[in-house]
């Protein structure tokens, strides 16, 4: 034995033997470890342990020297522990004897002196180190159970196993890699479904865990070391490439799976769906950054949705093990509507015990579920909690709270429930052979903080916890609690949190504070964040400068900046250098940017290089610049250079053989992006359509009598599009049936097809619907399908409702639907409707009506809000509140803010 661990390990091993044999020779039973062997092969241990194993783990008489078990044997080590406990009539804590058998391990120089990051897979014996849920016990001793329930496969499984075997298994391109990210609820299985996945893969797997010193640092500096054949476990990957420094992370991950010398690799993450869409979302219109761009590319279509409840064939097969394991059968008879998995990891019982907890152990509860809410990391500081108590307790409740109580309240709330974790547990850290350290912070359950961001959602967190989270939150997280408070026009709090941020030394935090100031207009502020970074070098903080430049119309000092950041490594700072020279007419300069961009990669520098080599009648070098934007990137480049080679005189077919692998590369990328960008689509139809005989000679390679094949068939069809393209057809296909029906006043059958028309989903077929039912005196059936229309995002069938609901039943019932209407779509994202709607307020005469649903709107979370309260001031004549709104915000009570420095 190698250390006083291992002598523990030994000795506690076979003090637990003797008492095991103890009480069955009490008993009158005889014990022999032969008799272990045999019952360990039976269930619930299915283990093959042969005597002589044991008997090297426990020497019987002492002799030899005990050996400690490796690391892939913990799991028949811990079902012997189980089989003797039940022997012996004991209680097993597990956890404790995992500590053990990890300390027990003796140092490997190997390992750490290995030239590639992970472990092997099959050195993964613990599901809980890689943050698969426990799950409850059933009403069982842990002896008599397997460690995790049996396990159902469902159709996810099915499509994971996919794509875990496309990267173990050669396929005619070599090895590739490949990535998946199951997306569900909290609690619904998709970490046990990735841990599953690990057992196809072949033994020499390497599995990589990156969480410290930060999941997004630990990723980046995984990912220069890691070898082929090995598994990057990225549970909850929002951690991974949602912060400030994910963007690079995702790109550099993008940059390792499509590197054929670093595969096979596979990624598997997990996430929940409205981390997903945050994640892959694609920048609206008028949004002036992207803060996911490349977390998109990574992203987008490598999705595997998991459900929330088992249903179907899935749900007999549940019934069929449910006879075997006393937990699965207990969740398939409580769980709710088919939620095993939730009811499994205990989600409906820590619901129950958040519910009925006293005041104190809510208040701790709630503080945890709005900061986390608010953007807060996992990790949530006890003194955070502990600070946050008196918003969340009355006058009279905290004056009641004495000295511990609020441990003996977080004691209370880290104890499990029926197996589970409980609703706040400790975060502890554990390093190979090093003994397991609790820290400070706690940890709220993940079922928990889903249901609080459920329940939680409109309502106003207090105001006193943004001062708590400025003084108590976690450095790391300062960031995304401010980007939290501007979204609710708390500007002064979120630059106050930044102030912070930079103050401890948050990378990033700098950045963030100025970017933020540009975006709501405050340039001079802005320039005392980044200028100084600029001058240190910082080429990110350099173009920075130079877009406040051109904002505030310096275009000179624009320019140089520009050139700056580019000449540092900001390479599309040379676009943006040319697009200012070439608005002030210096052709010759904007060129030369343009050409260094397009040199550099940079998007749409080559396509910016033939604008403006054409306004030059520069026409052959135009042309060859589209043709290298369109090679490169597609988009509008495409339909620009087929335009051109006609223009030169290209024939039709020389034209077609460089347009259809644009076509091919354009379509390819949609199936992947999930996308639909039809330049290249556009353009083959209208070169097709413009060329008669091309399309003669192609339809005489379609063969009529034979079995056509995807290829043939879809020939066929650009064919026949193109053609009705070119006899104008489509234009006419294109003027509506129902409305040449309804211009001829037969009113009746045009609304049969509208309606029907509508069942298919095109937009506007509701609004139509509604409009001929008025005309047909049916004003309640019209009300219907134009709040149908609303609710697909008709902006103009609100007005209608409005019109009519105030008709029919009054102007509160009109407009208290439209304000649900419109939170619901606020929801998604889409300010439109409520910007509509407040019109509409404010035109019947109830500004401050509508006044008082954007600010809660706004204090909800609704990033849009505020500035539309300052639209509604200003209508109604209220310039200088408006104007004070924009610059300053509102202060967490609702009331405009006072004007406040936003100085470092």
């Amino acid at each position: 034995m190698r250390s006083q661990e291992s002598r523990e390990l030994y000795e506690r091993l076979r003090a637990l033997e003797r008492r095991a044999e103890g009480v069955l020779s009490r008993a009158g039973d005889r014990y022999s470890r032969r008799k272990v062997s045999q019952e360990l092969g039976k269930p619930p241990y299915n283990r093959g342990i042969e005597s002589q194993r044991i008997s090297a783990w426990v020497p019987i008489r002492g002799e030899g020297v005990p050996q400690v078990p490796s690391d892939r044997s913990s799991d028949d080590v811990l079902a012997l522990v189980r089989l003797w406990s039940a022997w012996a009539g004991e209680k097993v804590d597990e956890r404790d004897w995992r500590n053990l058998l990890e300390r027990a391990q003796p140092i490997r120089a190997s390992r750490a002196s290995t030239a590639h990051p992970g472990r092997l897979i099959s050195e993964f014996a613990d599901p809980f180190a890689l943050e698969v849920h426990e799950a409850i016990d059933g009403g069982c001793a842990d002896s008599e159970l397997q460690l995790l329930p049996p396990y159902v496969e469902r159709e996810h499984d099915r499509q994971l196993a996919d794509v875990v075997e496309s990267a173990a298994r050669p396929c005619a391109e070599g090895l590739t890699s490949a990535l998946a990210v199951l997306v569900g609820n909290s609690f619904t299985g998709k970490t046990r479904s990735c841990w599953e996945a690990l057992s196809l893969l072949p033994p020499d797997w390497r599995l990589v865990h990156p969480l410290a010193p930060t999941p997004t640092e630990a990723l980046i500096a995984v990912l220069d070391d890691a070898a082929p054949r090995t598994v990057l476990w990225l549970d909850e990957i929002h951690r991974f490439l949602g912060d400030d420094r994910g963007e690079q992370a995702a790109a550099r991950l993008h940059e390792v799976l499509n590197d054929p010398r670093r595969g096979p690799l596979l990624v598997l993450g997990t996430t929940w769906p409205e981390q997903w869409s945050d994640l892959v979302s694609p920048r609206r219109q008028g949004d002036r950054k992207d803060p996911h761009a490349r977390a998109r590319a990574l992203l987008t279509g490598k999705y595997l949705r998991v459900p929330d409840s088992f249903e179907g064939p899935d749900m007999l097969e549940l019934r069929r093990l449910a006879v075997t394991d006393p937990r699965l059968q207990e969740a398939l008879d409580r769980g709710e509507e088919g939620q095993v998995t939730q009811y499994l990891a205990g989600g409906r019982a820590l619901v129950d015990r958040y519910e009925t907890a006293t005041a104190l152990e809510r208040a701790l509860v709630e503080s945890a579920m709005d900061a986390r809410r608010l953007g807060h990391g996992v990790a949530l500081p006890k003194l955070l909690l502990e600070a946050s108590i008196p918003s969340y307790l009355t006058a009279h409740q905290y004056e009641a709270v004495e000295d511990g109580d609020i441990e003996q309240a977080l004691a209370e709330l880290r104890k499990r429930l029926r197996g589970a974790r409980g609703p706040l547990t400790p975060v502890t850290i554990r390093e190979p052979a090093a003994p397991l350290v609790v820290t400070d912070k706690v940890r709220l359950a993940d079922y928990l903080d889903q249901h609080g961001r459920e329940e939680q959602h409109g309502k106003v967190p207090p105001a006193r916890l943004w001062d708590t989270l400025n003084d108590y939150a976690a450095r790391e997280s300062l960031i995304a609690l401010a980007g939290s408070a501007r979204e609710r026009g708390h500007l002064r709090i979120a630059v106050r949190l930044l102030r912070a941020a930079a103050a401890a030394g948050v990378p990033g935090a700098v950045a963030a504070a100025s970017q933020m100031l540009e975006e709501e207009g405050r340039y001079d502020e802005a320039l005392l964040w980044c200028l100084p970074l600029a001058e240190r070098g910082d080429p990110a903080a350099m173009n920075q400068v130079a877009g406040i430049m051109e904002m505030t119309h310096q275009p000179v000092m624009a320019v140089a900046w520009h050139r700056r950041a580019a000449e540092a490594g900001h390479s599309s700072s040379w676009f943006s250098a040319g697009m200012i020279l070439r608005q002030a007419g210096d052709l010759p300069e904007a060129e030369t940017c343009f050409r260094r961009a397009a040199d550099a990669g940079v998007y749409g520098a080559y396509g910016a290089l033939a604008d403006l080599l054409k306004s030059t009648s520069r026409t052959e070098e135009a042309l060859a610049c589209y043709q290298q934007e369109a090679e490169s990137h597609g988009g509008y480049a495409v339909v620009q250079t087929v335009y051109r080679m006609r223009e030169r005189g290209d024939s039709g077919a020389t034209v077609l053989s460089w347009l259809l692998p644009r076509v091919w590369e354009e379509e390819s990328r949609n199936r992947e992006g999930g996308v639909w960008i039809s330049w290249a689509s556009d353009a083959l139809l209208e070169h097709l359509a413009q060329d008669a005989a091309l399309r003669s000679n192609l339809r005489s390679l379609l063969d009529p009598g034979g079995k056509a094949d995807e290829a043939q068939r879809w020939l066929a069809a650009v064919l026949d599009w193109s053609e009705e393209i070119a006899s104008g057809a489509h234009l006419r296909k294109s003027a509506s049936a129902p409305e040449a029906l309804r211009k001829k006043g037969r009113l009746e059958e045009a609304l049969a097809l509208y309606e029907q028309e509508a069942a298919g989903g095109p937009r506007g077929a509701a609004a139509n619907a509604a409009a001929v039912h008025e005309q047909l005196g049916k004003a309640s059936e019209a009300v219907i399908w134009y709040q149908r229309a609303a609710e697909e995002g008709d902006l103009g069938a609100l007005g209608q409702t409005a019109r009519l609901m105030t008709e029919l039943m009054g102007p509160d019932e009109s407009f208290a639907w439209l304000r649900s209407c419109a939170d619901r779509h606020a929801e998604d994202g889409y300010p439109d409707q409520r910007s509509v709607v407040a019109e509409l307020l404010q035109d019947a005469g109830r500004t401050d009506e509508a006044l008082d649903w954007l600010r809660h709107a706004s204090r909800t979370g609704d990033p849009y809000a505020w500035s539309q309260y300052a639209k509604v001031l200003e209508s109604a004549g209220r310039t200088a509140e408006a104007q004070q709104m924009r610059r300053h915000g509102w202060e967490p009570d609702g009331e405009i803010s006072t004007p406040w420095s936003a100085a470092p």
